[in-house]
């Protein structure tokens, strides 16, 4: 056979053989936090995890709560390979560091453990994924508002016009006191039937902020009206009728 037939063959042997060999398993998704409740000895554990993969690394957080004494330990020597994942934690024991080591496999939304604790024994424990709530539907606050109250600074009545696109809240609040209108952009946000915005106020030169904050029951927003260090006062805005 030809030598150049012979270095090609060889060529396409090898890359047959590159090809055949198993690549790296794509990593199950464990980001985010998971549960985990079980009994050691006479004491209940409360576990929380929280989990960061980059690729094959894992790192993250442990929220220990043993009857009641919490700690904070972080993931160590962490490691995911397909649905293989494995991590240390260090726990301090009267001044001594303890050595956790968890060698487990993820299926789905749980993950099945082996928990070694140091040189005195291993137990089965499951932690659950914690998924996180929906974000509420926002209520409808678009349109005008009024409300009308007593403060330090005399009678005052508002007029909110609100936009809402999701969850961001814009609009205007023209406020009245003795005859004198003003009239500000105001910023916030809507979740839910809770509801709060800034409004932004000069007084006597001074720019202070008033953040609201309230929830929306039908055509009234029972709203918390605090004017920077001043003062908190607790008022209604009612829903204008078109």
């Amino acid at each position: 056979m030809p030598m150049k037939s012979i270095n090609f063959s060889k060529t396409i042997l090898a890359a047959s053989l590159l090809l055949a060999l198993p690549g790296p398993l794509r990593a199950a998704d464990v980001n985010g936090r998971w549960k985990a409740e079980f009994q050691v000895q006479d004491s209940q554990m409360k576990y929380t995890y929280e989990f960061k993969a980059d690729g094959a690394k894992l790192t993250g957080k442990c929220f220990r709560d043993r009857d009641g004494e919490k700690a904070t330990n972080a993931v160590q020597d962490g490691k995911i390979n397909g649905d293989e994942i494995s991590f240390v934690e260090i726990v301090k024991n009267q001044d001594q560091e303890l050595r956790i080591e968890y060698t487990g496999k993820v299926a789905g939304d749980e993950i099945k453990f082996t928990r070694k604790v140091g040189d005195f024994g291993s137990n089965e424990i499951v932690a659950k994924r914690e998924k996180e709530a929906a974000p509420s539907a926002a209520v409808a606050v678009a349109g005008k508002w009024q409300s009308e109250f007593d403060s330090q600074v005399g009678h005052q009545k508002y007029t909110y016009e609100f936009k809402l696109d999701g969850a961001t809240l814009t609009g205007k609040a023209t406020r009245e006191v003795e005859d004198q209108k003003t009239t500000t952009d105001i910023k916030g946000k809507v979740t839910g039937n809770d509801i709060s915005f800034t409004e932004p106020l000069k007084i006597q030169d001074q720019e202070i902020e008033i953040d609201y904050t309230g929830k929306i029951a039908g055509d009234e927003i029972k709203l918390t009206r605090k004017v920077g260090d001043f003062a908190t006062t607790e008022i209604v805005a009612k829903r204008v009728k078109e």
